[in-house]
Order: C-alpha cells, then sequence, then structure tokens
C-alpha cells in the first residue's frame, strides 16, 4: 500500500476543519492523512514549507514530496476516485482553473470573518494574521 498524501489544513478555521474532514471521506480510503499545521511541530515536519504557506491555501503533500496548494489540492485529493477524480479534473480546463484559483483565494484570505474559528483558535493568532476575528 502506498503511503498516504498528508493534507494540512487550518485547524482553527470552522470551513477548514469541515473541509478537510469531507475530503478525506471523498478521497479513496487511506489515500488523505490530515494534520493541522497550527498544532505545535507540523508544519516543521516538511522542509521549506511556513505556516504563513499554509494560512494562505491549504496543502496536500504527496508521498514523493510535491506539494500542491488550494484549489488544486481540492482536485488532487478527489482524484484518488475515479467518478469524483474524473469530475475533479473539470478544474484543468481553460478558464475555469483561474476561476476557481481566484474564488479559493478570496474564501482563503475571508475565512475567519464568514465562516468563523474554532475554540481552538482561542488566543489572538488568527485575528493578528487576517486582522480580523470570527465574525
Amino acid at each position: 500500500m502506498t503511503a498516504p498524501a498528508i493534507l494540512l489544513y487550518d485547524g482553527h478555521c470552522r470551513l477548514c476543519v469541515g473541509g478537510a474532514r469531507r475530503l478525506q471521506a471523498l478521497a479513496r480510503r487511506g489515500a488523505i492523512e490530515l494534520r493541522d499545521f497550527q498544532q505545535p511541530g507540523v508544519v516543521d515536519a516538511f522542509s521549506g514549507l511556513t505556516r504563513d504557506d499554509c494560512m494562505r491555501a491549504m496543502v496536500i503533500v504527496t508521498p514523493d514530496g510535491r506539494r500542491i496548494r488550494g484549489a488544486q489540492a481540492v482536485v488532487e485529493a478527489l482524484a484518488t476516485r475515479r467518478l469524483i477524480g474524473q469530475l475533479a479534473r473539470l478544474y484543468y480546463l481553460p478558464g475555469l482553473r483561474s476561476q476557481a484559483d481566484a474564488a479559493y483565494a478570496w474564501i482563503a484570505r475571508n475565512r475567519y470573518r464568514i465562516f468563523g474559528r474554532t475554540p481552538a483558535c482561542d488566543d489572538d493568532a488568527c485575528t493578528l494574521h487576517f486582522g480580523h476575528g470570527s465574525g
């Protein structure tokens, strides 16, 4: 069995926690391992990856070390299943990818304001990074 890809998500974000769990459920069993990058030492385990990288977009680290971010990471997770993966590959159609990436980036920048923070985000880290709290 192949080692799972690691999906790094923001455990302080309600949308991110739910989205990561849904992606794991939709992916082929055992294909995706979830890790909250907000937990101590998680980001440090991936050379060259920073907390700021992870704050901008979810990251999938593949077993061969590739790093895939944002909307494309969603596609990568879904591509582990045949039918869902075929639908997800529509992302690569001309024009659709740029729109999906722009929508993803906007949601990522506004995620705490729109969707709120989890109780785990009890310090000012969320507010400091994005300049606002939970909504």
